[in-house]
């Protein structure tokens, strides 16, 4: 079963992705904000999800900071917003990819099948 890391700062769309994604048949693990995964206080995951906007640091920093470390380099990092104009700071950010909230729960489980099948 595929891990995915979560990290949200809205309780109820962390709530949202657990249920939609260990529906799909992922194992699911969801922080509320990205200082977790800045001490490399989880286990691996096989993908991660990050909000941009994430209380204290900012998801784009943490997409940075998992890029750069040898252990999580090269797992998939796929960032979300509200906004439109976020898709320049994400690819700058290192991200594998970029979904604008509102999304279509389809299009998500598409887009993170891509990423994990190339693994």
């Amino acid at each position: 079963m595929k891990h995915i890391i979560i990290a949200d700062d809205d309780p109820g769309i962390r709530d949202i992705f657990q249920l939609i994604l260990k529906r799909a048949g992922y194992d699911v693990t969801v922080y509320p904000n990205g200082e977790a995964l800045m001490e490399n206080a989880f286990e691996l995951p096989d993908l991660f999800i990050l909000d941009k906007q994430l209380s204290g640091v900012d998801g784009l920093e943490v997409c940075r900071f998992l890029k750069n470390q040898e252990v999580t380099k090269d797992i998939p990092v796929i960032i979300i917003s509200a906004s439109p104009y976020a898709q320049k700071k994400v690819d700058e950010a290192g991200a594998d990819d970029f979904i604008e909230k509102p999304f279509k729960t389809k299009t998500l489980i598409e887009m993170m099948k891509k990423h994990l099948n190339k693994n």
